[in-house]
């Protein structure tokens, strides 16, 4: 699926032909899974990477997993879902943008993406949330793109990011 987003040139999925020898942003363990991982786990169906695209370089990626959410953790009252103990969701795995091209909306450009996505995925199959697991000095970003904490941060010492979701549809 290509955007028609105006943040990026384009954003597409993941390739060969893209080069993030030079991405970095500022996270280790995210910058090594775009290098490293996310083509890999994209051609062997385990996550799909979508990549928005500046001046020919990757400025920023969202990688998106099939998931679902234990209903016990919504906050928000959903039509339908009191019989169901899970339902269906899409999950941002991971998502970063390149320390060149950070707050200049890239991020809320690839959530906005992910929930078309969700809304697309929706025709063809069950999908009710978009969730994610923010990490905690990013709740509050989540929280302004229109997600929900299930818990506050700390409340479960085992965890060290915050479950958190959006509902797609009513």
């Amino acid at each position: 699926m290509q955007s028609s987003d105006k943040t990026f040139d384009e954003t597409t999925i993941i390739s060969t032909h893209m080069d993030f020898s030079r991405f970095d942003c500022g996270n280790a363990d995210f910058n090594d899974f775009a290098k490293n991982e996310a083509l890999d786990d994209c051609k062997n169906n385990i996550s799909v990477t979508y990549v928005g695209m500046i001046n020919g370089r990757p400025a920023a990626f969202v990688t998106l997993v099939a998931a679902a959410y234990r209903t016990e953790f919504l906050k928000t009252k959903i039509t339908g879902i009191h019989k169901y103990r899970q339902i269906p969701a899409i999950k941002i795995a991971r998502i970063a943008t390149d320390k060149s091209c950070q707050r200049r909306g890239c991020g809320e450009a690839l959530v906005q993406h992910s929930v078309a996505i969700g809304f697309l995925v929706q025709k063809h199959i069950g999908c009710k949330l978009i969730i994610t697991d923010a990490l905690p000095d990013k709740v509050h970003w989540y929280e302004k793109q229109g997600f929900v904490p299930s818990m506050k941060i700390g409340m479960d010492p085992a965890r060290e990011n915050c479950p958190m979701y959006a509902v797609l549809s009513e």
